[in-house]
């Protein structure tokens, strides 16, 4: 049977989201009387303890947890699947998300050693239906990797290739795990329509191919039920047959020489590319000259590190500096 998964929130997430709910409140007033009055305790223990009260009590007066709990509620298999969920304050929206620690210590059950962590801007609390969207596309990522049957893996396989083809292999496959999860959304009435069309631009992006056949693929992973992690990895390792033509030189369908992966999308004339952009590809393949080719997304993942570099470099204090988690 369901039940409830408990929520604890950290102190300064409720505070800050409480005040930013009454600051154009017809009970402002009110909350700010109250408070007034818990300024008014002399020991700074006893206040501290009193206005971590207040404000849980205008959190829920204000309603400011109902998304999570829903969403949590909602998600398939966290009710009975994990012990716990704790909400902390991200410092920007490209902190948010939601998170699965497992507790390795021997004799807990599986749903006592799994706590769910969200991290959310106080003021994305105020703003239930956004809120809602998000939570129940991270908290449905919660729940496939909980799924014995969806057979999830935290690492990826180690690949040749380089930090580019590890790149590519996790924009792959974020591309395609993305794409089943909003398909549910869909299906379930939880998602607008144009959700579909910013996951297809997603797929598009992660693999260039003939838009005939991409849209097809799409499809697959948008719109059909019981993708497993095994079968999304393995598309996303090796989405077509490799192919080439007479002369050996690089065809639609064929791996990209950096990468590794297939592609239907060749950068036209790398001899062209910038010399230091070339440089750059030299120094992580040394074996590798422009006749040979390469994608477009490693093209593109070489100039951005480049451009990112001289802008590094223009910085004062940043001279020689190489910005992380570029190949």
């Amino acid at each position: 049977m369901n039940h409830e998964i408990p929520v604890r929130y950290d102190p300064r997430l409720i505070e800050e989201a409480v005040f930013l709910a009454l600051r154009r409140h017809p009970e402002t007033a009110t909350y700010h009387r109250e408070r007034n009055l818990v300024y008014e305790i002399a020991d700074p223990e006893a206040r501290e303890g009193a206005f971590r009260e207040f404000n849980l009590r205008w959190f829920d007066r204000l309603g400011l947890g109902n998304p999570v709990a829903q969403a949590l509620a909602e998600a398939p298999g966290l009710a009975g699947g994990v012990g716990q969920c704790v909400a902390v304050s991200a410092a920007k929206r490209h902190d948010e998300g939601a998170e699965l620690f497992v507790n390795s210590e021997p004799g807990l059950s599986d749903e006592g050693r799994r706590t769910v962590r969200i991290l959310v801007r106080p003021d994305s609390l105020l703003d239930p239906a956004a809120l809602m969207l998000f939570l129940r596309h991270e908290l449905m990522h919660i729940s496939d990797m909980i799924d014995p049957g969806f057979g999830y893996e935290p690492a990826l396989p180690v690949t040749g290739g380089g930090p580019a083809h590890r790149r590519l292999l996790v924009d792959r496959y974020r591309a395609l795990w993305d794409a089943t999860i909003d398909g549910r959304m869909a299906r379930r009435g939880w998602a607008p329509e144009s959700l579909r069309d910013e996951r297809w631009h997603d797929f598009c992006r992660a693999f260039p191919m003939p838009e005939r056949n991409g849209a097809r693929a799409f499809s697959r992973f948008f719109d059909q039920e019981g993708w497993t992690h095994p079968k999304l990895l393995a598309f996303a390792l090796d989405p077509g047959a490799v192919a080439t033509t007479t002369d050996g030189t690089a065809s639609a369908g064929s791996r990209c020489s950096l990468c590794g992966f297939p592609t239907h999308a060749f950068a036209g004339e790398p001899q062209r590319l910038p010399p230091d952009v070339i440089a750059a590809i030299v120094t992580d393949f040394p074996q590798w000259q422009p006749s040979h080719g390469l994608c477009l997304q490693c093209a593109d993942l070489y100039r951005a590190r480049e451009l990112s570099l001289r802008a590094a470099e223009s910085l004062p204090g940043k001279h020689g500096v190489r910005p992380s988690g570029y190949p």
